[in-house]
């Protein structure tokens, strides 16, 4: 069993690699142009989504999936949490930026709900859910993981070294916050779903920053939403304690065997 975890650990990172370099790799020997920005997005999320699927499957079956990956339960409670937490972001934003003129629903929706909702599923999903919560890996290699390989994925939005290495830091850390709230809530994706889409919505739609960095008082209230998020969490989780622990910082113990007819699947 020990071999077999971590055959398939190495081949849920190597897929995740294609996945996610494959097409930039493709498209630096075979150019490829669409003709609507609809096009472009259903390719670029199409490498992210067809290779994971085929692993999924073929490891725990189709209509385990959604239970695989955390979408088969809590989203009316992971979209009040996430609106309620982020409410701070918002409203500051509305008050220290302005509406973008130049922002049509087609991009706010590619870099809200539809960025939210595929980056979630593929790297805390797929990349962090499937080694922590499947293969035995602990919370802390398992995140970082996810965290560096979420962070080189938003390096494009620097154009200093200092901001994109700030950009990277962030995001990093930002990854680890997301996967750490995915498991305290009982491996619900909603939850880093809506907030990653609603603290892109009070950031995009305001216009207040370019990149991820944010300035001063966007970070303060970034500030007061993982905080707010983070004690709410722990108060909620006190008396049955927290899932992360260190039992399973290092390596995951608390893993069951996992099969396709495994009880594990039949809530």
């Amino acid at each position: 069993m020990k071999k077999q975890k971590i055959i398939h650990s190495i081949f849920v990172v190597l897929i995740f690699i294609v996945s996610f370099y494959g097409r930039s790799i493709l498209n630096s020997y075979v150019p490829l142009t669409f003709s609507t920005t609809f096009l472009k997005l259903s390719y670029s999320y199409l490498w992210w989504t067809l290779l994971p699927l085929l692993v999924l499957v073929a490891l725990y079956g189709f209509n385990n999936i959604p239970q695989i990956l955390g979408l088969n339960k809590g989203l009316i409670f992971a979209f009040l949490f996430s609106i309620i937490t982020v409410l701070p972001m918002i409203v500051s934003s509305a008050i220290i930026g302005k509406i973008d003129d130049n922002l049509d629903f087609g991009a706010l929706l590619y870099k809200t709900i539809i960025a939210g909702f595929f980056e979630e599923s593929f790297f805390r999903g797929f990349l962090f859910g499937i080694l922590f919560r499947k293969l035995r890996w602990g919370f802390i290699p398992a995140s970082i993981l996810g965290g560096v390989l979420f962070g080189l994925g938003h390096l494009y939005q620097g154009v200093t070294l200092i901001e994109t290495i700030g950009i990277f830091a962030i995001t990093t850390i930002g990854a680890a916050w997301f996967s750490w709230l995915y498991i305290e809530w009982e491996n619900n994706l909603w939850i880093p779903i809506f907030l990653h889409t609603f603290m892109n919505l009070s950031w995009i739609l305001f216009k207040v920053s370019n990149n991820a960095l944010g300035g001063i008082y966007t970070n303060i209230f970034r500030a007061i939403t993982i905080a707010s998020t983070i004690i709410i969490t722990i108060r909620y989780h006190k008396k049955r304690g927290l899932k992360i622990n260190r039992k399973n910082l290092i390596i995951n113990n608390n893993v069951k065997s996992i099969s396709r007819d495994s009880d594990e699947f039949k809530d």
